[in-house]
């Protein structure tokens, strides 16, 4: 009955608001029914002035007890709705007249409350008939005792059911009722559009959550509002994004490594193939076929060393040296290395190094960064160009203040290191993917290496809580820029 959490939260808001409207009307309840009753005493005390007024008048004129007596009956009997009795007391308490006719003799007992209505004290109790339903009786002092004394006359009482005064408030119940029933029905139907906007978007998690446990990665969830459904929905959508995301760059992974795999493989299966089967047969064509076959493992080798390198450093296996590293110094020494193989392609290297703080890095980790770096500008730059290399420090990106002075503390300068180079231009279109594994701009070249080193660039820069940038124009060329924090 209850499987769904929409029926459970029906539920539970049917059962929160059935309880309040328990629990507000019992207490209303007990307020209206003294309200209820103390109205109907009003209301007998309102019916009780006029007809005691009206007795001391008879009294005062010396009208006979006959009369008296005949005009309470006539008054009884217009006030029959309201199933009143009027009663006559002597000084000693005791009934001498009932319009109703069963009560003379009996002696009515001591009132149980009184007030003051109009600044006439009145009395009322309870009269506990032997034959009938309890009485609610009231007196209205509207003489002083004096005058009773020396008329000789009796009180009037007024007396009806006691259920008339203490169940008045029941005439109210079927409003009530029908106003609880119609709350009730309002609130579970508000609860139902509750329950509604929180079920109906977990509802579409799941289901999306569904489709992509079965392999669909393309999910999205209408995102409505600022609250924790929609707090969720976002969520999953930056989830189910970047799922998505992880599993394209997995599959382009699988790909490049089985397409990079393919073509060293091919090469040593077809010599191979040629030296058993005789179609080599020459000490030179082996020499050449051995060499060709040796090249080709070596590749594969650097390939797989650079996945495992990779894969070590996201996982955080490489360990950082840190120390107080000079940047001038390293760049030199980067520029040193690579110096051969420009000079060969019929390229000039600068460097420009303005001073720098020094920065907190692993040194063998940085030069493999900017060796990188350099390796890429000779190998994409035309016979003729020029790669230039520059540091220099900029401020840092952000502020911080001094704790509890509110003073503005400059956080330590950044050291850039820039590595450009003429000729090469990175189309708009890739340089957001230029990072990635195996990524190439072109793949029809032959001298691309693994398509990793990028990657592990990326890596490297951000182990050290740097940045790496690249920017790529058709007339100036390349530039990527390595940002790092400066331990000054």
């Amino acid at each position: 009955m209850f499987g769904s959490l929409r029926s459970k939260l029906i539920a539970s808001y049917a059962f929160v608001i059935f309880l309040s409207l328990v629990l507000a009307g019992t207490g209303f309840t007990f307020l209206l029914r003294y309200y209820q009753t103390q109205l109907r005493l009003n209301y007998l005390a309102d019916i009780s002035l006029p007809l005691t007024a009206e007795l001391w008048w008879y009294e005062r004129r010396g009208v006979s007890q006959a009369d008296i007596n005949q005009s309470l009956q006539d008054q009884a009997a217009r006030l029959s709705q309201l199933d009143l009795r009027l009663l006559l007391v002597d000084s000693r308490r005791m009934i001498t007249f009932d319009t109703g006719g069963s009560l003379v003799g009996q002696s009515l007992p001591d009132p149980s409350d009184q007030r003051q209505r109009s600044g006439v004290p009145i009395e009322w109790g309870v009269l506990n008939p032997p034959d009938g339903k309890p009485l609610t009786f009231m007196v209205v002092h509207l003489r002083p005792d004096r005058d009773t004394a020396r008329l000789g006359r009796d009180n009037l009482v007024v007396a009806v059911p006691e259920q008339t005064v203490t169940s008045a408030w029941l005439q109210l119940a079927p409003g009530l009722t029908g106003a609880a029933i119609l709350a009730m029905i309002i609130s579970v139907a508000v609860a139902l559009v509750l329950a509604r906007s929180i079920a109906g978007p977990l509802a579409q998690v799941t289901k999306a959550s569904e489709q992509m446990a079965k392999g669909d990665f393309e999910q999205f969830i209408p995102v409505s509002g600022t609250d924790e459904i929609a707090q969720l929905a976002t969520s999953f959508n930056t989830m189910a994004r970047e799922v998505g995301q992880m599993n394209r760059t997995m599959r382009d992974l699988l790909a490049n490594v089985s397409h990079d795999l393919r073509t060293p493989l091919t090469s040593i299966e077809g010599f191979a193939q040629a030296m058993i089967d005789g179609t080599i047969k020459t000490h030179e064509e082996f020499v050449d076929a051995a060499r060709i076959i040796g090249d080709e493992a070596e590749r594969m080798h650097r390939l797989v060393e650079d996945l495992l390198y990779l894969s070590k450093i996201e996982s955080g296996q490489i360990r950082i040296e840190r120390k107080n590293l000079d940047i001038p110094a390293l760049l030199a020494a980067c520029v040193r290395q690579v110096q051969p193989q420009a000079a060969h392609a019929g390229l000039s290297v600068e460097l420009d190094a303005l001073p720098v703080p020094p920065v907190l890095a692993d040194s063998h980790r940085l030069q493999q960064v900017f060796v990188n770096l350099l390796d890429n500008a000779v190998k994409h730059t035309p016979a003729g160009g020029k790669v230039h290399v520059r540091a220099y420090s900029e401020p840092a990106p952000v502020r911080t203040f001094e704790h509890g002075r509110g003073k503005p503390k400059q956080s330590p300068p950044w050291v850039a290191v820039e590595v450009h180079n003429t000729g090469s231009h990175i189309p708009p279109e890739h340089v957001d993917r230029i990072f990635e594994r195996f990524y190439r701009v072109d793949r029809s070249r032959k001298d691309d290496g693994s398509g990793l080193g990028l990657a592990i660039v990326r890596e490297i820069v951000q182990a050290h809580n740097g940045r790496v940038t690249v920017k790529s124009d058709a007339q100036t060329g390349t530039t990527f820029t390595v940002l790092l924090p400066s331990a000054a």
